[in-house]
């Protein structure tokens, strides 16, 4: 008799946010080194309205949506890594949860500072009017030396998934297609999302965003 049976780990709304936030951070990488600023400041917004979303999805959305459901004790970590990093987790386990928060913090990071930011000749953040000049050109320096930080997460993060992926040949890459994996029967159908309030978190996002568009 099989242990492990599909269920649905991830819900529709986290998987369009994961590939909507992969395509808008290879976007912002390609605009920022090409100089395409009005493209670069379009996906700015949009991964701000992501990060919006993402916040308030991690308290509503689906069980392996939530933050709570994160692995982000030091214990656990160090107990994955002595078992040799093969522990059974449905949603993220220890390394990747911690994987996650350091890349929402550093897309915080970089929408924060690039809100106030400016290229020195034409564009600049919708906020960058609130604040000095020599301000604003500190906040574009480090908006610009963060983003090479981010990109080493971000790597180091691919990089775990195809080793699980690759080596251990875990369905962690069509999980977050398809939404369903195979896991330990004692787990049972986690419980989805409300869409009334995914409705909701989307429509606030976009006025608060509208707002931000406005000012600029």
């Amino acid at each position: 008799m099989s242990t492990h049976r599909p269920i649905r780990v991830w819900d529709l709304p986290t998987r369009l946010f994961h590939w909507l936030l992969v395509a808008c951070f290879g976007g912002l990488w390609y605009t920022g080194e090409e100089g395409i600023m009005d493209i670069h400041v379009l996906l700015g917004y949009t991964v701000a309205g992501l990060l919006l979303f993402r916040v308030c999805w991690g308290f509503v959305g689906g069980r392996f949506s939530r933050f709570k459901a994160l692995q982000l004790s030091p214990k656990v970590a160090i107990n994955y890594l002595r078992q040799g990093m093969k522990t059974d987790y449905p949603g993220h386990n220890p390394l990747g949860s911690w994987g996650v928060v350091l890349i929402l913090a550093g897309l915080f990071f970089q929408v924060g500072t690039g809100l106030f930011s400016n290229d020195s000749i034409l564009t600049e953040g919708p906020l960058a009017q609130f604040i000095s000049g020599s301000l604003s050109d500190e906040l574009t320096s480090l908006h610009s030396d963060s983003f090479d930080i981010l990109l080493g997460i971000v790597g180091l993060h691919v990089a775990a998934v195809l080793f699980h992926t690759l080596i251990y040949k875990e369905d962690i890459l069509p999980g977050m297609i398809t939404g369903r994996r195979k896991v330990h029967t004692r787990y049972s159908q986690p419980e989805v999302g409300s869409w009334e309030l995914f409705t909701v978190i989307v429509l606030f996002a976009t006025m608060l965003l509208t707002w931000l568009a406005d000012l600029a």
